[in-house]
Formats: C-alpha cells, sequence, structure tokens
C-alpha cells in the first residue's frame, strides 16, 4: 500500500485574513486554502512545520489521517466557553491529551494503531461530519471522549477501569455515529457499554427569565460583544444564564465508571455470538425458502448444468457447480441423496475428460 496522509483544518469562529490565507498557502504547493478551510493530501513526503502549531494559531478544528493506522482529531476552544476540568477524568497518555494557551484550549484526541486499518477510507469528507462535536464538548456532552476510550481501552488494560459513564450512549447523534463509523468502534462493544449509561433529557429551562439576573454591566458587555460580531457570544450568554440559573453542564450526571474493560468486553462477545446465531439461523431459514422453490424446477435446473457445461467456460463451471451444491443439498433435505450421488457420478462420467471442470466437481460437499 503506497503511504497516505491527509490533513485538514477548519475555521469555525472567524474566517481567516487574506493574509492568514497566503501564510497558510506558504506551507506546501499542495495547499488548498479558502478563509475557512485548509487541505493538505501526501502521497509521498511530509507536512512541513507543526500541524497543532498550526491549527492553535489559525483554525478551531483538525483532521489528520493516516494509512498506517493514524486517526486525529483536535478542537481549539475559547477558554471562557470550556473548563479543561471537564476533559481530565478521560486523560489518556498519548491519546486525549489537553493543552492551554493564552486564550485556548487545545483538545487531542490521536488514536493510533500499528496494524493500521483492514478497510481503509480517504480523509475527505469526515471533518464536515465532526465539527458540531466541538459545541456538544462546550455545552458538557462528552461521549465522544467515552467512545475513545471505549475504543482504545483493548491496546490499553483489560483491567482498566471506565472513566465516567455520558448518558444517551444508546442514542447517539448523527456526528458521533459517524466517529463511531470513522474510529471503526466494534459497535457490539458499544451496545455493551451503553447498557449503563442513563437516558437523560435536556430539561427544558427558561433561561430568559434569568436575563434581569444579569448585572447591567454584563448586559453591557454582552451588548457590545454582539455588535463587533464576537464568536459564540450566544454560547457564553447561555452559559452565563445557566450559572445564575444554578444549572450545571451534562457532566453533572455523569454515572461513575466502575466496571473493568474485561466485564464490557465479555457482554460485547456475549452480543457478537447472540448476533451470528441469529444471523446464521435467518440464513438457513433463507437456504430452506430456496430449496423448497429450486423442488419445483429440478428437472430444469439439472438441464441448466448441462448446458451451462457444455459452453466450456470457467465462468459457466462456476455457476454449474454452485447449481450442483444446490441441487445435492435439494436431495439432502428430501431424503434423495443416493439418487441424486447416482447421476451426479454419471455427469462425473461423462466429462472426465475436462479436468477444469473435474476440479471444481470435487468441491461439492455430497457427505
Amino acid at each position: 500500500m503506497s503511504e497516505y496522509q491527509y490533513y485538514e483544518f477548519q475555521a469555525i469562529d472567524r474566517p481567516l485574513t487574506t493574509d492568514e490565507q497566503a501564510e497558510i498557502d506558504k506551507l506546501s504547493s499542495r495547499a488548498q486554502v479558502s478563509s475557512s478551510q485548509a487541505i493538505f493530501v501526501y502521497n509521498y513526503g511530509d507536512f512541513r512545520g507543526s500541524a497543532e502549531k498550526v491549527l492553535t494559531q489559525y483554525f478551531d478544528a483538525m483532521l489528520y489521517m493516516a494509512n498506517w493506522g493514524t486517526w486525529q482529531l483536535m478542537f481549539r476552544f475559547p477558554k471562557s466557553l470550556i473548563d479543561p476540568e471537564l476533559f481530565e477524568p478521560y486523560d489518556l497518555p498519548n491519546v486525549i491529551t489537553t493543552t492551554q494557551t493564552a486564550n485556548h484550549v487545545v483538545l487531542d484526541i490521536n488514536i493510533n494503531e500499528e496494524e493500521g486499518s483492514s478497510n481503509w477510507m480517504e480523509g475527505e469528507g469526515w471533518l464536515s461530519k465532526f465539527l458540531s462535536l466541538r459545541e456538544d464538548l462546550m455545552t458538557g456532552d462528552l461521549r465522544l471522549l467515552y467512545l475513545v476510550w471505549l475504543r482504545m481501552a483493548p491496546t490499553l488494560d483489560e483491567d482498566a477501569v471506565e472513566p465516567p459513564i455520558p448518558p444517551n450512549l444508546e442514542k447517539l447523534s448523527r456526528p458521533l455515529k459517524s466517529y463511531v463509523e470513522w474510529i471503526e468502534l466494534d459497535p457490539n462493544l458499544l451496545e455493551a457499554a451503553a447498557h449503563t449509561s442513563p437516558s437523560h433529557q435536556v430539561a427544558d429551562i427558561k433561561l430568559e427569565k434569568w436575563l434581569p439576573a444579569l448585572t447591567e454591566a454584563e448586559q453591557q458587555k454582552f451588548l457590545l460583544k454582539l455588535v463587533k460580531r464576537e464568536p459564540q457570544v450566544d454560547l457564553q450568554l447561555i452559559s452565563r444564564l445557566k450559572e445564575l440559573a444554578g444549572v450545571g453542564k451534562s457532566a453533572a450526571s455523569l454515572t461513575p465508571g466502575s466496571r473493568y474493560f474485561s466485564e464490557i468486553q465479555l457482554i460485547a462477545d456475549s452480543l457478537t455470538k447472540k448476533k451470528q446465531q441469529k444471523d446464521q439461523k435467518a440464513a438457513q431459514l433463507k437456504r430452506t425458502k430456496y430449496l423448497e422453490t429450486l423442488s419445483l424446477t429440478e428437472d430444469q435446473t439439472w438441464q441448466q448444468v448441462l448446458d451451462l457445461i457444455a459452453v466450456k467456460k470457467s465462468k459457466s463451471y462456476d455457476e454449474a457447480t454452485v447449481l450442483l451444491q444446490d441441487l445435492c443439498d435439494l436431495a439432502k433435505s428430501q431424503g434423495r441423496l443416493a439418487a441424486f450421488s447416482q447421476r451426479f457420478e454419471k455427469l462425473r462420467a461423462s466429462y472426465s475428460s475436462r479436468p477444469a471442470l473435474m476440479d471444481r466437481l470435487k468441491r461439492i460437499n455430497i457427505n
């Protein structure tokens, strides 16, 4: 497999200036730069400089993928809108880390696997699906971080104790479902983990009732921010009104983690086994119905086998072999295997001079 690296940056809170776009464009001749986005794709070579520094200086979100097994998603938050302590229970060395600058908190989610992906996808189009997760995190929805822990726990320690369990893991939003697909999280593992996640309805709080509680200075401050078109003024105001109403973020409703990962894995294994048994039963039922239909056209199917053999092509031999196996299974289900075997041996004798056909007929499971 050839080398593949994909970098994408998104500006959310404000567009890039012309000068900023020019600076980013200098980073690579491969750059695709606009006022809200920058994309770099490499099939050889590497990104010049630090992608993390580019994010911190210019952008609010970054996605990086490499086909040797890296899935990285980073968000930059205004310090006024995020409490970095919110992320601390989910910190994983080299996987989920938080850093701070003078004005921002930066969350880095970096999944690396030595074996890479068995179903590799290109990076284009993924970041746009994840952008709303940034606002979710700012409002206290930490399901993304729990999903990352669940994805990486098998590589850490079977005795690792799960972090706090966010509500509504059984009802993921579309962006979270996309993220699960992107990082290839086992759906049975997710279902097992979600069993202890409470279903939580967001309370319908009339925040407008708390507007009079704002001091005159606060009201003037928010109006000034609005006039200056500062980013996220709505979220800042909502956060302040919630504070006045005594309503915390959803982190307050987290269920403390108490299970070892190995316990969750056992539940997931049981779910996998049950689903496999269900699939096998459904496949058997489908096969039975097919054979019942085949019994109505058995003589025509034998003739179809002869017609396919007469074509003398590999594909026709393959099709004839499939039909013969179907006829064999039909005979077994009806207790007429001896009659089928007699007719089958006669057919083999008639075409014994065709080695390609003989090789295929050996694959038919008569017993």
